[in-house]
């Protein structure tokens, strides 16, 4: 379909429309209509063109599955004739089997199958020529009959080439703005989670495998199914066109052959032949080519990788952050190498992941946030070479953010049998640290400089005028001023993470021989976590802390029976583990607003988590430990040894020995007003 042809605009209110010639080999369906026209209810022509896209790929869509459901009708037919014929009754015919009824893994080879059939189809089409050039012939032959008759020339319509003429000018066009309208469309279909683009060619899909959808609307496989036959759509017409282009892309093998019979079960009525490649020989005749390899093959031993994700969630129960960075992670590379079955995912295919990243923009631009990562890098490409700089993700994200994301999954998969070895290990970003500029830290300590500008500004000192404290108080109220100031101060000496002190209770103040700490924990009950299992700890109270009023200030909360020791942090919606957003976002920008935090790239620098690495540092500095660090900060230590001697509660030290470590950074240098002070 050619936009411009489909776009009009009508009468005097000024819309634009859609419209559309029905197809002469389908005009039964619509009947008596020869076209479809409908109001897009826009007067703006660049948002009329965006919904004229969408409406041509739904239409051509609908055109499709009308000839694939009039082609299943026919054979049916015939089918019918020849069971009659041969004395067979009619109501022998086997029921379609129900789609909720088949188990997940035959979900993931029916979405294999159909990328199949769709490549097969084109590919057949181009060895024997394409149905709709056979229609395009006659149509042209009878619209020469009529010229004819209106001069009264005798003519004979001439047959349609017995060896075909494969792909005529004009089906290669509608091709090419077929398959260009789909995936201008599909990404944000898959990104609002909208099936109704596919609905109809999944249905004419199931129809043809014996399969039947009760309760659309209600049903989750057949919604499942659809979201991945959105995705081998896209796949698929991406491979139309690099074939329209010269650039031939095989057709993949076909998943095993699969047929349900609806007078067993579901795994009873189960019929799998042996593998095999479908392949279209000179003759346009689709024959059996060479065995298929079976790690190709989805099954219940050999799930796709989507699967496993899916199987890794219900099974690991990971924070909500960890889940919406891992699937991240896996979609970006099923977009590019497909969702592959576990036994089919090679290091080859990360290898290919990992080299795409390289060319991954660190931020993506608003224009291709719903974009497939092809789609990703072809932007770049093209930003890049108009002489745009664009900055790429570094190797420590690429390492610990998709790859180790795709790693710790497939840990999982080996875990639970289904692979012997995981092909994402030993994959990682290796280069010269100097000529990619990675010899610079994600985050920087804060400077002694810093911290007494901080610490002297008007927010930390009693008595000064500051509008931000004015607008928290205004919002959350006095005691929010002492949360606030208080994060930062708890952070600094004791090193620990936002998070980690934003979900203390005031019942996590405690003492044991005779120290003060905090008992920094997870708590399943309130979907309190912690990053790791090494970041559970007790950390001793420092005694700058004690000396700048921190014991009274957990007093005052006890007073006041609050539970949480911050107590004016709130929970995120839907996130219960997370309650120090506002903060977060509060810090950054009152950091800008005192010129501790640069503006520009350098300000990702220096964040809250700065003070976790200035702790570190100071503590480096005054000669302690590193595994006396460690411990007080809740880093792993990988050695064996370290794991000897360790008390109920994980410690690998006695609180006085981490009180006299923690106290030798006292950082007097850096001076702090009262906290507690108005």
């Amino acid at each position: 379909m050619s936009l411009c042809n489909h776009l009009q605009r009508r009468g005097s209110s000024g819309n634009y429309y859609f419209r559309v010639r029905i197809p002469s080999d389908i005009l039964e369906v619509y009947a008596p209509k020869k076209e479809i026209v409908f109001s897009l209810k826009t007067k703006d022509p660049k948002e009329a063109k965006a919904r004229c896209r969408v409406e041509a790929v739904r239409i051509d869509q609908e055109f499709e599955e009308h000839r694939r459901r009039l082609e299943l009708e026919r054979r049916q037919q015939e089918q019918l004739a020849q069971s009659q014929v041969a004395g067979e009754s009619s109501s022998s015919a086997a029921p379609l089997t129900d789609l909720d009824s088949v188990p997940d893994y035959e979900l993931d080879r029916l979405a294999v199958l159909y990328l199949h059939e769709v490549l097969a189809h084109d590919e057949q089409e181009r060895a024997a020529g394409s149905t709709e050039a056979r229609k395009e012939w006659e149509e042209n032959q009878e619209f020469l009959r009529q010229l004819h008759e209106q001069k009264g020339i005798p003519f004979t319509p001439e047959a349609f080439p017995a060896q075909g003429v494969g792909l005529s000018p004009s089906v290669i066009q509608r091709k090419r703005e077929r398959a260009r309208l789909f995936l201008s469309a599909g990404g944000s279909y898959l990104a609002s989670g909208d099936t109704s683009i596919i609905h109809d060619r999944a249905l004419a899909f199931l129809g043809a495998h014996g399969l039947k959808v009760e309760d659309q609307a209600g049903s989750l496989a057949f919604r499942r199914l659809c979201l991945s036959l959105i995705q081998k759509e896209m796949e698929a017409q991406e491979a139309i066109l690099k074939r329209l282009d010269g650039q031939w892309i095989p057709t993949p093998p076909a998943s095993q052959g699969v047929t349900y019979c609806g007078s067993h079960s579901a795994s009873a009525g189960l019929v799998v032949g042996s593998p095999v490649v479908l392949q279209v020989n000179g003759q346009g005749q689709t024959v059996q080519a060479q065995a298929q390899d079976a790690s190709l093959i989805p099954s219940e031993d050999n799930p796709c990788l989507s699967t496993i994700w899916e199987s890794y969630l219900k099974e690991r129960k990971p924070a909500p952050s960890t889940v919406l960075n891992f699937e991240g992670a896996v979609r970006r590379f099923i977009e590019l190498v497909g969702d592959l079955p576990v036994k089919a995912v090679t290091k080859s295919h990360f290898r290919q992941y990992k080299d795409a990243l390289l060319k991954f923009p660190a931020r993506l631009p608003h224009a291709v946030r719903k974009k497939t990562i092809q789609q990703v890098l072809e932007f770049v490409e093209k930003e890049q070479q108009e002489g745009s700089t664009i900055k790429l993700l570094n190797s420590k994200t690429i390492n610990d953010k998709y790859l180790g994301a795709l790693k710790a999954i497939l840990a999982h998969a080996v875990d639970n049998g289904f692979i012997d070895d995981n092909p994402a290990n030993q994959i990682r970003v290796t280069h010269n640290a100097d000529k990619h500029g990675d010899d610079e830290p994600a985050t920087l300590p804060y400077t002694e400089e810093e911290l007494n500008v901080l610490f002297s500004s008007s927010f930390f000192v009693p008595g000064q005028e500051c509008k931000f404290k004015k607008r928290l108080m205004r919002d959350y109220g006095a005691d929010a001023v002492l949360d606030y100031r208080w994060l930062p101060i708890v952070a600094l000496f004791t090193g620990a993470r936002l998070e980690e002190i934003g979900q203390l209770d005031v019942a996590d103040v405690m003492e044991e021989d005779g120290v003060k700490f905090l008992f920094i924990h997870a708590d399943q009950s309130t979907e309190r976590r912690l990053k790791n299992k090494s970041s559970r700890r007790k950390v001793p109270i420092h005694p700058r802390l004690v000396e700048l009023g921190f014991l009274e200030f957990v007093e005052l909360r006890q007073k006041q029976g609050a539970v949480k020791l911050f107590s004016t942090l709130k929970e995120m919606k839907g996130r219960p583990d997370k309650r120090t957003d506002t903060f977060s976002k509060w810090w950054s920008r009152y950091t800008k607003k005192i010129g501790v935090k640069p503006l520009g790239e350098a300000g990702e620098q220096k964040t809250f988590h700065s003070f976790r690495h200035t702790s570190k540092r100071a503590l480096r500095n005054a000669g302690v430990d590193p595994s006396l660090t460690d411990a007080i900060h809740g880093h792993t230590n990988k050695s064996i040894s370290a794991h000897y001697g360790r008390d109920k509660d994980g410690m690998g030290y006695a609180l006085p020995v981490l009180l006299e470590a923690i106290s030798k950074a006292r950082m007097d240098e850096i001076e702090i007003h009262d906290p507690n002070g108005w």
